[in-house]
């Protein structure tokens, strides 16, 4: 594990998505044009996003930071270009051994404007902040986190500006 180039490591997968979310959007158009030309099932943007998104994820941050015998947990909801049936697009049955850990001193939620515990959620992917609420587009300059532990429907999520977080990790315990 290379830990030490972690923060850098996502920078990067930062800056890329910044700089190429222009061209996966621009890829996403040709396929629903393919796709309804077919008449195939189209699949939501989201879902298109979060596939090449895991994809890089894997290969920009994972393939830096671990050996061959680690592997982190997946990024947003992962990819479910195999029917579901995986969530990662590369060495698909490999089991994380690590997450990715947000750490801050007085973590101002975006949402609610209060200051959060980072211990109590997980790190979850990138987003922007605009109006009232987050979305997945550039400038992704926030992090946002789901509480830990929670199922269902009602669980918290937050939003805390990428620039005021390190990041770490931590071994799963299995």
């Amino acid at each position: 594990m290379n830990i030490e180039l972690l923060n850098t490591s996502i920078d990067s997968f930062i800056n890329f998505l910044n700089q190429n979310f222009d061209l996966v959007s621009r890829a996403y158009e040709f396929h629903k044009i393919e796709t309804e030309k077919s008449g195939e099932l189209l699949v939501p943007f989201a879902d298109f996003f979060d596939d090449w998104a895991q994809a890089n994820w894997e290969l920009l941050v994972e393939r830096t930071v671990c050996s061959s015998q680690e592997s982190l947990t997946i990024y947003g909801s992962g990819s479910d270009y195999e029917a579901a049936e995986y969530s990662r697009v590369f060495f698909h049955k490999a089991a994380a051994t690590h997450e990715v850990i947000c750490t801050a001193e007085n973590a101002l939620d975006w949402i609610t404007g209060e200051v959060v515990e980072l211990s109590k959620f997980e790190f979850d992917s990138f987003v922007s902040v605009s109006g009232d609420w987050f979305e997945v587009a550039p400038p992704f300059d926030h992090i946002l986190m789901s509480e830990k532990g929670v199922t269902g429907s009602r669980y918290q999520q937050i939003v805390i500006p990428r620039n005021h977080v390190e990041f770490t990790l931590q071994p799963i315990e299995i």
